[in-house]
C-alpha cells in the first residue's frame, strides 16, 4: 500500500472517531470513497483546486456533486474544499478503510502464484490463509511465473514460502551440502 499523506491520517483519524462515535464506520467508508471518486473526477479536481474560483462556488458544487451523502462526510467534504485539501480525499478514504478494518481484526496479505487463481481458488487460498494465521485475511493475489508452482504469502514482515523455487532451491543446498 502506498504512503498516506501526515495531513490525511489526521483527517481520517477524525472521521473514524466520529463515525465510531455515531457508530456508522461502513457508511463513512463509502461516503469518503464516493466524496474521494468525486473529488478526482477530471472534470471536477481542477475546479476544485484552483485558488481563482470562489469558495462558494466550490462549495456549492460539492453540496450538488455529494447531495446524496450523510450530513458528516458531506461537512468533512466541505472542510476539505475550504482548507484547500481536495487532493487529500483518496488518501483520506484509504486510511479510514484500513484502521475500520485494523479494528476488524483484517490483514492484508500478498500472495504470489506461478499462474493466474480464478475465483473460487482465490478464495480457497483465503480459507486456508486465515485458518493458518488464525485471522481474517484480505488476499491481493499475484502471479510470478519464477516461482514455478506453488505459491508465497507476505503478511506484514512475515513470509510463508510454499513454491516449487524455494524447495529446488533447498534440494540443491542439500544436494552441494552433502559432498
Amino acid at each position: 500500500m502506498a504512503e498516506v499523506d501526515l495531513a490525511a491520517k489526521r483527517y481520517a483519524l477524525a472521521a473514524f472517531a466520529l463515525a465510531k462515535e455515531h457508530g456508522d464506520t461502513q457508511q463513512w467508508v463509502t461516503a469518503l470513497d464516493a466524496i474521494a471518486a468525486f473529488m478526482s473526477r477530471p472534470d471536477i479536481k481542477p475546479m476544485l483546486q484552483n485558488t481563482r474560483v470562489a469558495q462558494d462556488m466550490k462549495q456549492r458544487l460539492v453540496e450538488a456533486g455529494l447531495n446524496d451523502q450523510p450530513l458528516l462526510p458531506l461537512n468533512m467534504a466541505k472542510l476539505l474544499v475550504r482548507k484547500n485539501r481536495t487532493a487529500l480525499a483518496g488518501d483520506i478514504a484509504i486510511d479510514f478503510k484500513a484502521r475500520v478494518e485494523a479494528e476488524a481484526g483484517v490483514v492484508h496479505a500478498i500472495a504470489r502464484t506461478a499462474i493466474p487463481l480464478n475465483a473460487l481458488e482465490q478464495e480457497g487460498l483465503t480459507r486456508k490463509v486465515e485458518q493458518y494465521l488464525g485471522q481474517r485475511i484480505v488476499l491481493d493475489v499475484q502471479v510470478d511465473p519464477s516461482l514455478i508452482g506453488g505459491v508465497v504469502v507476505q503478511v506484514g514482515d512475515r513470509l510463508i514460502d510454499a513454491s516449487v523455487r524455494s524447495r529446488l532451491e533447498a534440494l540443491r543446498e542439500t544436494l552441494v551440502g552433502s559432498r
